[in-house]
């Protein structure tokens, strides 16, 4: 059935992949069995693409025996090879692209949280299918749409290339009014906290940024034994490494104690984001805390074959 959905939507002139990721609540609802076939021709499409277009992709492919026509199942995907990560590392990482280097709109870098940044390049049809797919993920999973953002973390101004900030930024678009926190590398929690006071009963106050610099805010709470109450409504909302400053991790079920304990939250309010910027993948917690990825993370124009 979903085999003939594929076609009927190509058929109308509609990108299959673009009419999934702006469908996620109803892809969700599909049974797996539909779905996995519904998903195995948006992938087969994406690896016939980086095949015809991309000489390096197409050798690692031809090396294993694999083409397009040997995909004609869901159990033939795992045949398919996969760009390893240190690729995008890598000073020819341009190598990877299955566009011309003139059709970049966006180049992005990862947090370089193992020692050195991934470089990751979009051309506009992939801008397209990130910005969907990840305001996609946000209304299903945070159903946001009003309130106010502190933001634990640079602007996309300071630093416009890195991944993790442009994808948190644009959670600023569903909100009422939002603040960057951290200005120049610096960090004052005493003024994050004045500006939670300040929003106190005129607006939902919601967290966002990476798990280390929440965590220092609350080391801050905890040292000057202050409690915050946010509201029922706020989320805590985290995206990035799990480590702190001295490279430690950090403990996920101690952070969401001290969350709850001097934020004044419900496990459920806090959220944590799983992403790559080589993918244009995106996973989100539920309010169980169990990561969901979206149905529809595929992509036919991204440079990696997700």
């Amino acid at each position: 059935m979903s085999t003939l959905l594929h076609k009927t939507l190509k058929d109308n002139g509609l990108d299959p992949l673009k009419v999934a990721l702006s469908s996620v609540s109803e892809l969700y609802a599909m049974p797996d069995e539909t779905l996995l076939d519904f998903k195995s021709g948006l992938i087969r499409e994406a690896f016939s693409f980086h095949y015809e277009r991309n000489a390096f992709f197409r050798t690692a492919c031809d090396d294993k025996g694999v083409t397009p026509d040997t995909i004609q199942s869901p159990a033939d995907l795992v045949r398919i090879p996969l760009i390893p990560i240190e690729l995008f590392k890598s000073n020819d990482s341009h190598k990877l692209l299955s566009v011309s280097l003139r059709d970049v709109e966006l180049e992005m870098r990862s947090t370089g949280t193992s020692g050195i940044p991934s470089v990751s390049r979009r051309c506009a049809n992939t801008v397209d299918n990130a910005v969907l797919g990840i305001y996609a993920m946000y209304r299903e999973f945070l159903k946001i749409s009003k309130g106010a953002g502190l933001y634990l973390c640079p602007s996309t101004e300071e630093i416009p290339e890195m991944g993790m900030i442009k994808a948190l930024n644009m959670l600023a678009g569903l909100l009422d009014t939002h603040r960057f926190m951290v200005r120049e590398e610096s960090f004052k929690p005493e003024e994050a906290l004045a500006q939670l006071e300040d929003w106190n009963q005129k607006f939902s106050r919601h967290l966002i940024g990476p798990p280390f610099l929440i965590n220092r805010f609350i080391s801050y709470l905890k040292a000057t034994d202050t409690r915050v109450k946010l509201d029922k409504s706020s989320y805590i909302i985290t995206l990035g490494g799990w480590k702190r400053f001295s490279g430690q991790m950090l403990s996920r079920a101690e952070f969401n104690r001290e969350c709850m304990e001097y934020l004044g939250v419900e496990e459920s309010q806090i959220r944590d984001i799983y992403a790559l910027v080589e993918s244009n993948v995106i996973a989100i917690d539920d309010e169980h805390g169990v990561k969901h990825v979206s149905p529809s993370s595929t992509s036919r124009y991204a440079t990696r074959n997700s």
